[in-house]
């Protein structure tokens, strides 16, 4: 992907025109029903059996005989062969799917290939749900618990064979964003908070960070954002600071104030009785053209048409910006957070910022909150079994797969023994679990999340997540009340594959996705009246692909009919 694209490109190329071939021979072929009364029952290891298995971390660094390879094997009575490819990297993905030397599973980061298109192109095999029921117990309680997942990847025509498992996300349950404000300068030009502050932490730079249920209303925001420009909130006597520093190649920035508006990027709802994307709606509109007054009031940085998120989080660090977005992983101050807005401010023993975090903007009409991370259940990615696997086969990596993503007894295959491979970075089974530093935190020479799949039950989140962000989550970004109110949710989604959308939005996407991005771009900086330019900015958008799309987005399901589907 660097300087080698010639070579992959060539190597893509082949893999696409491989898996067009394939295609075509698969569809005419079906799978032969599954009789489980001849296969092993559930704990019968007896025969060793050997099986290439990779997982959602699998980077290529597995080292053979590792601690977490051992004790599968032992367990199991099995033989591991280590997947050597790094499935976070496009171009070595598509090298291995156009040879069709495919580990037995696979859960590839990078690829862009659809679970369909695998199983059209004879790559991947169906998991039938008897055999599930019998040999992945665990994850089938998962599935029930959260709607819709048994009738979600299901072979279209069938209502027992899945093309895919996939994991539970309870890691991004809840509000996934929310703004932050420079606290020390709200102080400084005495501005009144709009709540009860509460500290996240006693130490490290979260003692810094303060939180509150209160919120703001986008006109009061507005004359927060006036001070923090023109006030001299820092006291340093220049005019030299902004209020929001926005991203040019995301709207992560947005996603609070879009909310103030009842909308959300790249989703839909009904408008005057007619299904829009938010990007075309009347709602959006108004977004930009506020988006277009602060920038023309000087609010916002006008540098951002050239900083993307990465250095926007560097000029947040100057101490120039009273206005950022975060995850409430952020304001905790976890570990793979560092370095970025608004704790980079904190991080510093010398620092005297302080930075409070606030409920999401209220809109004129009330409305307030956020597009929800995931938009209908907190079900996703992919974890598929390669066609070349036998029903034998099949029976011990679904107990595999069961026992090492859905029994906690197998925390040892992420973190090893506590107090031997790994220890509490606080209270006990309160607080985030810490590799020692003499063993590999994944693959490696410790074998952690080599096999495992990239699922999360609330337990599990527990594992990897500070008692700060678990505080937080439990006490407001997750809590029940707070998300009924306020996630946005889309109007329609083909969560079932029932559509083409994916096809659609994969002949359409680029161009719809530059058509909203330049607009957008040339609004906010008064490059274009909003108002008498939108019309056409929404014809070109239906002219280029809109159209198509929102035909597909109306033959698919109401989110509100999946959620409640048994």
């Amino acid at each position: 992907m660097k300087n080698v694209k010639r070579y992959f490109l060539g190597a893509f190329m082949s893999a696409a025109l491989v898996i067009a071939g394939c295609g075509q021979a698969a569809s005419n072929t079906t799978e032969e029903p599954v009789d489980t009364s001849s296969l092993a029952e559930p704990g019968d290891f007896s025969e060793n059996l050997t099986l290439k298995l990779s997982g959602s971390i699998t980077k290529g660094k597995a080292e053979d005989g590792s601690y977490v390879q051992k004790r599968l094997e032992e367990q199991f009575n099995i033989t591991i062969e280590n997947t050597k490819v790094d499935t976070w990297n496009a171009d070595q993905v598509n090298l291995m799917v156009a040879s069709g030397d495919l580990p037995d599973t696979f859960a590839f980061t990078a690829g862009g290939q659809t679970a369909q298109q695998l199983y059209d192109s004879g790559l991947t095999r169906t998991i039938p749900k008897e055999m599930l029921e019998k040999y992945a117990p665990r994850y089938m309680k998962m599935l029930s618990e959260n709607a819709p997942g048994p009738i979600m990847n299901l072979k279209k025509g069938t209502d027992d064979q899945y093309l895919q498992l996939i994991g539970q996300y309870a890691h991004v349950d809840g509000l996934a964003w929310g703004p932050t404000l420079r606290l020390d300068w709200l102080e400084n030009l005495g501005i009144e908070l709009p709540g009860e502050k509460k500290q996240v932490g006693p130490s490290g730079g979260r003692e810094k960070i303060f939180f509150t249920e209160g919120a703001y209303t986008l006109e009061q925001l507005e004359e927060i954002l006036k001070a923090f420009t023109f006030d001299d909130p820092d006291g340093n006597g220049k005019d030299d600071t902004y209020g929001i520093l926005p991203a040019n190649n995301n709207m992560n920035w947005a996603a609070s104030l879009m909310g103030a508006f009842g909308i959300a990027k790249g989703y839909n709802f009904i408008e005057n009785d007619k299904l829009v994307i938010t990007e075309i709606s009347q709602k959006y509109k108004e977004f930009l053209k506020l988006m277009a007054k602060w920038y023309d009031m000087g609010l916002i940085d006008p540098e951002f048409t050239t900083l993307d998120e990465k250095l926007g989080w560097e000029k947040y660090k100057q101490g120039k910006i009273g206005y950022y977005i975060a995850q409430p992983a952020y304001i905790a101050m976890d570990d793979w957070a560092k370095g970025r807005a608004p704790q980079n401010i904190v991080e510093s023993p010398d620092s005297t910022a302080k930075v409070l975090a606030t409920a999401p903007e209220i809109g004129t009409d009330g409305q307030q909150g956020l597009g929800a991370y995931l938009p209908v259940t907190n079900l996703a990615d992919s974890f598929y079994i390669s066609k070349e696997v036998t029903d034998k086969q099949l029976t011990r990596i679904l107990q595999i797969f069961d026992y090492i993503n859905f029994d906690d007894e197998a925390r040892w295959t992420l973190y090893g023994e506590v107090g031997v491979h790994s220890d509490w970075e606080g209270e006990p089974e309160k607080s985030a679990l810490k590799v020692r530093p003499e063993y590999a935190e994944q693959e490696g020479n410790s074998g952690f999340w080599a096999y495992n799949f990239r699922t999360y039950s609330k337990e599990r989140v527990k594992w990897f997540t500070s008692e700060y962000t678990l505080k937080l989550k439990d006490e407001f970004y997750a809590r029940a009340d707070i998300k009924e109110k306020m996630l946005i949710r889309p109007h329609k989604w083909d969560l079932l594959n029932e559509t083409n959308q994916i096809e659609i939005s994969k002949r359409y996407s680029g161009q719809l996705n530059t058509i909203v991005d330049e607009f957008r771009m040339k609004a906010i900086v008064g490059e274009v009246d909003i108002d008498k330019e939108w019309d056409s900015y929404v014809e070109n958008w239906m002219n280029n692909g809109g159209k198509e799309t929102l035909g597909e987005l109306e033959k698919a399901p109401v989110v509100s009919d999946l959620l409640s589907a048994d």
